[in-house]
């Protein structure tokens, strides 16, 4: 099934023109074990072995010509390599790996195929987030140089990165702000070097106790509280 949400435009900033836009994923996955039992349901004399053994060398072949950079016809569509990345000069070449310098991949249906899934897509509309409503997605320490670790065994001091989305608070409202939480308490996390809209820095209190703290975020970018929480625990040692 595709599923469908409605968000706010970032991008948008005249009121005159659409202010959202939608955004999609897929809920399921057709493997390619699931790929080739499907196959066999064909009444075909191969069995599903058979065609695990083509898709396997459908894919040694198709690797091959991307990488020689050719356009691969498949029977449901095209599919080729595409460089990006910018550059100072136009003399300079581009250097795979080196700064933005990436590749990625481009496929495109062709008419047969993109006709008959317009006429069979499944799709239903998901409930939209609310606009401004904070969201938590990943949690870090730093470390000395300033990178990121994703051990979350840390020391009272030690800084935390969040990153989310309409993550922006008011620090002089007490019930805003960053806070830990286990069994023993609720801590509002008061020093911070960083409060931004999708990350914020701050540093665990020197008096918080020894444990595990879960963490979570509460905002009110109108006249609602929201609190964003995460899976991860924070363990201060």
């Amino acid at each position: 099934m595709l599923n469908i949400k409605t968000l706010k435009n970032t991008l948008v900033t005249d009121e005159t023109k659409d202010g959202f836009c939608f955004r999609s994923f897929c809920s399921q996955t057709l493997s390619q074990q699931k790929l080739a039992r499907e196959m066999t349901d064909w009444n075909s004399s191969f069995t599903e072995a058979d065609y695990l053994g083509m898709l396997s060398v459908m894919e040694s072949i198709v690797v091959k010509y991307l990488a020689k950079g050719y356009n691969v016809e498949l029977p449901f569509g095209t599919l080729r390599a595409n460089a990006t990345g910018t550059c100072a000069n136009i003399q300079d070449g581009f250097a795979l790996g080196t700064g933005n310098h990436t590749l990625g991949f481009l496929f495109n249906a062709n008419e047969k195929t993109a006709a008959d899934v317009r006429a069979k897509l499944e799709y239903k509309q998901t409930p939209p987030d609310f606009t401004g409503e904070a969201k938590l997605y990943r949690i870090t320490a730093l470390n000395d140089d300033a990178s990121e670790s994703s051990n979350l065994s840390v020391l009272a001091g030690k800084t935390l990165r969040l990153h989310g989305r309409n993550l922006s608070f008011d620090i002089a409202d007490e019930n805003q702000g960053v806070f830990l939480e286990n069994e023993s308490g609720l801590t509002r996390l008061s020093v911070y070097s960083r409060r931004g809209t999708n990350v914020i820095d701050s540093q665990v209190p020197s008096s918080i106790p020894p444990g595990s703290y879960n963490v979570s975020i509460v905002t009110k970018p109108g006249s609602i509280y929201f609190t964003a929480n995460i899976d991860s625990v924070v363990t201060v040692a």
